[in-house]
């Protein structure tokens, strides 16, 4: 899951791709976008939502991230 300042940084993603393109049985890989899906369960069961303002990353950092995987010879989504 790409969520923004929290796991998009390029080193990260690097790090992750490094580890990922070694697996022989990976091919592939989606990169998931961070939605805001689940702050009002957080709520109702009165629980801090620690992702409270954050926003789906744009579709700049979206093909970065996938080009860092691409560029190690994985097909990215």
């Amino acid at each position: 899951m790409l969520v923004p300042w929290l796991t998009d940084a390029v080193d990260n993603v690097d790090a992750v791709a490094e580890i990922v393109a070694r697996w022989p049985n990976v091919s592939r890989v989606e990169v998931l976008p961070f939605r805001q899906m689940g702050e009002d369960k957080w709520n109702r069961l009165a629980i801090p939502y620690p992702l409270h303002g954050v926003h789906p990353p744009d579709a700049a950092v979206l093909e970065r991230v996938r080009d860092q995987f691409r560029t190690r010879g994985l097909t990215a989504f």
